[in-house]
């Protein structure tokens, strides 16, 4: 029970953090400039096809992520209602090392989705905007590439996010749990979060919440991780050259 403490301590800190510096104030205000400044700012010379490709798996060190939004569509509208995210260096979880924010989607959440995450109107109408949730995520981020479970969703929507808050891309390099799961075995169906933790015994405290489905995305993949290095894998580009 000790991590989902941790997640109760998490939103805490961040609110009083957020608070404290001003960070979820709304509008074009100062704190707006800083955010979309330090966005546009991001690793501008990145190339993101060498990012951690050559680190040896046992010291690669990734964050695991997951977003609850109000659709599958950004392009029409939909929009990013939480972020969840953990960090990991091989096969270990730093819960220490954790973020989560909600975030308001500046239109009304659905009511399927509302039941699906727990995540009301009410709840997000203090929760910050899209741009200093961004801004924020990415700081905790740092150069660190990107873990997520079917990650096209979280791509998807960071890059239409970026694109609105800042006019940038999305350099992070994004993993995909799939990457190492489709390597080393054969997923029933589409491999699905919910078939592949009940399938390996991972528990997921709380399913469709964004930050407890990132801590249940890292136990698979660290426990893949671990088959890769194995099966006699070094690093990521030997499991991006068996997969051609």
């Amino acid at each position: 029970m000790a991590k989902w403490d941790l997640f109760g301590r998490l939103w805490h800190m961040n609110r009083e953090i957020a608070g404290a510096q001003g960070e979820w104030n709304f509008g074009h205000n100062e704190g707006d400039k800083h955010h979309a400044a330090y966005l546009r700012s991001l690793n501008k010379e990145r190339r993101q096809a060498d990012s951690g490709a050559d680190m040896p798996l046992e010291d690669l060190e990734v964050v695991v992520v997951d977003i609850e939004t109000t659709g599958f569509y950004p392009d029409h509208g939909d929009a990013i209602i939480s972020i969840g995210a953990v960090a990991m260096k091989g096969d270990k979880l730093l819960l220490g090392d954790s973020f989560y924010t909600l975030v308001n989607p500046s239109r009304s959440i659905p009511p399927h989705v509302s039941s699906l995450t727990g995540i009301s109107n009410e709840m997000v109408a203090t929760a910050p905007d899209l741009l200093p949730a961004m801004s924020r995520f990415f700081r905790f981020v740092g150069d660190r590439p990107l873990v997520a479970h079917h990650s096209r969703h979280e791509r998807e929507f960071f890059r239409a996010g970026l694109w609105k808050t800042s006019r940038r891309p999305l350099t992070h390099r994004m993993l995909d749990t799939m990457l190492l799961i489709r390597l080393l075995s054969n997923p029933i169906g589409n491999g699905s979060l919910d078939a592949l933790c009940a399938q390996h015994d991972i528990p997921i405290s709380r399913r469709h919440h964004a930050y407890c489905d990132a801590v249940a995305a890292g136990t698979l993949w660290g426990m893949y991780l671990l088959k890769a290095q194995e099966a006699g894998y070094k690093d990521l580009r030997q499991v991006y050259e068996a997969l051609r």
